[in-house]
């Protein structure tokens, strides 16, 4: 969790995630995909919305990082 954890500080001490408590951000960012990941190895015919936009939406509302531009 050290680097994950790391990252998450990272982007709040830059200004690119509202400040807060960054293991609960990390704990629950890393539950989400982990769990995307999980359902969409078990319920592969589930109609699912590519990986990389899913991501971006945790990272919005889990962490508030806006998504990449570009």
């Amino acid at each position: 969790m050290g680097a994950f954890l790391a990252a998450i500080r990272r982007c709040m001490g830059a200004g690119l995630a509202p400040r807060g408590d960054a293991e609960t951000v990390s704990l629950d960012l890393r539950t989400a995909v982990h769990g995307a990941v999980s359902l969409r190895v078990n319920q592969p015919e589930l109609p699912w919305p590519p990986l990389e936009e899913q991501v971006d939406r945790f990272l919005a509302k889990l962490v508030g990082a806006p998504p990449a531009k570009g």
